[in-house]
């Protein structure tokens, strides 16, 4: 059976992310790019506050979970992020 998800939910998963620095989510903080729903799959670009950002990696993770909690792959592309190769090519495997 395939999943399907609706944007509102998603987003709703996104929200309860937060940056423990700025207590904001990160949704509200802009840092959600493109975001795409495809069926049982969900694509977006995350990109941290700061290319040094020190907690970018756990974020990074942290949503790509959320999406999964859903019931759908999550491809979760980092951008903007001093070891961003290293971390999309974690976040594929």
């Amino acid at each position: 059976m395939v999943t399907k998800v609706v944007e509102k939910d998603v987003v709703e998963k996104l929200k309860r992310i937060l940056d423990p620095h700025t207590k904001q989510n990160v949704w509200e903080m802009g840092l959600i790019e493109d975001l795409k729903l495809e069926g049982d799959r969900v694509k977006l670009t995350f990109r941290p506050s700061s290319p040094f950002c020190p907690i970018g990696k756990q974020l990074a993770f942290a949503v790509k979970r959320a999406i999964e909690d859903l019931g759908v792959k999550a491809e979760v592309r980092v951008t903007g992020y001093i070891n961003e190769k290293e971390l999309n090519e974690e976040l594929c495997k």
